[in-house]
């Protein structure tokens, strides 16, 4: 891979690719990306509650119904009770989901190993930082951009 491109043109390559990885891992998995999305949010954080993704993702609490409806009905969402709270329903991937994945991203996840292998401690902690960095000022944009979007005129 040449290194002699600017940041930007590689930005904007690694965007793509990252998109069209989550596209064609959302296809293997018959979900669309906002499903996608929401199957990862559930899946980083078992036990979440469906109000909880609303206030993360932005989605309607009737937009997250049907979505966590129809990941129950594929087979990679539970919907269990609040033990704490009878009237509310946490969610959890399934083993199901969870082997799916497992299996759809170990290729990209043996080649990123390799691209790190060769890095020393100080070259990974750079990396680490970029990618906090990057992360940081990726959600601040969006927020703002969402932000932007609902005044009027805008």
């Amino acid at each position: 891979m040449s290194t002699d491109r600017d940041g930007a043109s590689l930005g904007h390559e690694l965007s793509l690719w990252i998109v069209l990885f989550h596209e064609a891992l959302a296809a293997r998995l018959h979900v669309n990306a906002t499903e996608h999305k929401v199957l990862g949010i559930i899946g980083r954080t078992p036990g979440t509650h469906p109000a909880d993704l609303a206030a993360s993702t932005g989605l309607s609490n009737a937009a997250i119904t049907k979505i966590v409806d129809r990941l129950v009905t594929l087979g990679y969402v539970d919907r269990t009770r609040d033990p704490s709270d009878g009237r509310r329903f946490t969610l959890t991937a399934t083993v199901t989901h969870q082997r799916t994945v497992a299996e759809a991203m170990a290729p990209m996840l043996a080649g990123m190993e390799r691209v790190v292998s060769g890095f020393d401690q100080a070259q990974l902690e750079t990396v680490g930082r970029w990618l906090i960095g990057t992360v940081a000022v990726m959600r601040e944009s969006t927020l703002a951009l969402r932000a932007d979007e609902r005044e009027p005129g805008s």
